[in-house]
């Protein structure tokens, strides 16, 4: 077959094309149409440009290399472009029907990236690509700063970034005859600029209308030609599954020595789960770094470190019979995360015969931090190694078979040393094998 690229522009884009949540455009939409193709899925690129400003002036004041600390914007290092898409959602074009829907992407792609690729591939390719740097210095200069002072030029921050999902990293191709699959409908939510931004220490006095702007807009992808002796053939495959692993997002939050928590996942195939975790008030406000993946924290900063956990399905310890009790419990000097706890998690996120690349380290695993911009060098936003990678985790699969969990509650108990009223978010990604089975009349999502 041969094969074409072609490139889409948003179905949505004003007149200026240019993109602000702040002026109303809080949803991004592209449309792969029918046609005689096959779409590689793995081939889809978003392509645009980036900018930041500090106020929402009919000509906003940029950001600049010089501004100091007071008057900086920045966003997390290790997310780069993906801090501006809060939700992916996949839907099947001709039906509208979703294909895959993932919530809360950001943190999602912070714990994936941060375990999945080492600090080479975070300031080479996925620089170049996605705008991310290892270092909170050195990607406000080279990505956040559209000049180094006021007489200098404006430079403008281009990025081509894939968007990771089990439906567009599958090795499915797509048949996109209008009489088979058809096309697709991507559609990216925008972060509320108040989430995606923040100063470095935690101010806001000088940054109330900050935000950012996607300019020159564009979806690339590869597209094979349908060979003419096949083309009656495949217009005739009505019918289909395509079966890819798929993430399911939770949501709650945690303010107790002694968390429960239990949901009702009604999922058969379930590979793994795992979660990160942000102390509430840090959630959209620009005086905090809400995609950081810190340690759970009490009020005035100091983490409270994890004792205890364990896993459950139905209320009964599963897959581990026995309770997981973590090094601060056995030595409060310790000062990286429990080694059973943090492969635990990493397993759970890539499998470890896959990890052959990763930035988990005892740097971004290091338990001397605050949960508090201002406390100068002991700040999670100086961690080293591309900001903190706490989470936990635990795999259920053997050979991709899964867990069942569709009659049974998922369950994780916890205990701490949350000892004030500091609420705790907690971000779950259960990570499932899913078959989309698909027709004339649409698409079902079968998990």
């Amino acid at each position: 077959m041969t094969s074409r690229y072609i490139a889409i522009r948003p179905d949505n884009i004003p007149s200026d094309g240019k993109i602000s949540f702040k002026n109303g455009f809080p949803v991004l939409s592209f449309t792969i149409q029918s046609q005689s193709g096959i779409l590689d899925p793995r081939s889809i690129r978003i392509n645009g440009n980036l900018q930041v400003f500090k106020d929402n002036a009919l000509n906003p004041t940029p950001v600049y290399e010089a501004d100091d600390d007071n008057a900086k914007v920045t966003m997390d290092n290790r997310l780069g472009i993906y801090n501006v898409m809060d939700q992916l959602v996949i839907r099947h074009n001709k039906s509208k029907q979703i294909c895959e829907h993932i919530r809360h992407y950001p943190r999602y792609m912070s714990t994936y990236l941060g375990v999945g690729s080492s600090a080479n591939d975070l300031i080479g390719h996925l620089g170049e690509t996605a705008l991310i740097m290892p270092d909170p210095d050195v990607f406000f200069k080279s990505v956040i700063a559209n000049k180094a002072d006021v007489l200098a030029d404006d430079v403008v921050k281009s990025f081509s970034c894939h968007l990771p999902s089990g439906f567009l990293m599958s090795s499915n191709k797509i048949n996109l005859m209008e009489t088979s699959f058809g096309g697709i409908q991507i559609e990216i939510h925008l972060s509320p600029d108040s989430n995606a931004l923040f100063n470095p220490v935690g101010t806001s006095n000088n940054i109330t209308d900050a935000h950012y702007r996607l300019t020159d807009l564009e979806l690339t992808c590869e597209i094979a030609d349908v060979p003419a002796d096949q083309a009656v053939a495949m217009s005739k495959e009505t019918s289909g599954q395509l079966e890819f692993n798929t993430i399911t997002s939770l949501y709650t939050s945690i303010n107790s020595t002694n968390a429960q928590l239990q949901f009702a996942l009604g999922l058969k195939q379930v590979q793994s789960v795992f979660l990160n975790f942000c102390p509430s008030k840090n959630i959209n406000t620009l005086t905090e770094n809400g995609m950081a993946t810190t340690y759970p924290s009490r009020s005035n900063g100091e983490l409270a470190f994890l004792k205890r956990v364990q896993w459950l399905r139905g209320g009964v310890k599963y897959p581990c019979e026995y309770d997981i009790v973590t090094n601060f419990d056995k030595d409060n000097d310790v000062a990286v995360v429990d080694p059973q706890v943090l492969k635990a998690f990493v397993d759970s996120v890539i499998p470890d015969y896959l990890v052959d690349r990763t930035s988990v380290s005892s740097a971004n695993n290091y338990r001397g931090y605050d949960v508090n911009p201002a406390s100068l060098q002991k700040s999670y936003m100086k961690t080293r190694d591309g900001g903190a990678l706490f989470g936990i985790g635990q795999k259920y699969s053997q050979f991709n078979t899964g867990q069942d969990f569709s009659r049974q509650q998922w369950g994780l108990s916890l205990e701490s040393d949350l000892t004030d009223d500091s609420p705790q978010s907690v971000f779950i990604y259960v990570k499932a094998r899913a078959v989309l089975a698909w027709n004339a009349n649409g698409v079902q999502l079968l998990q």
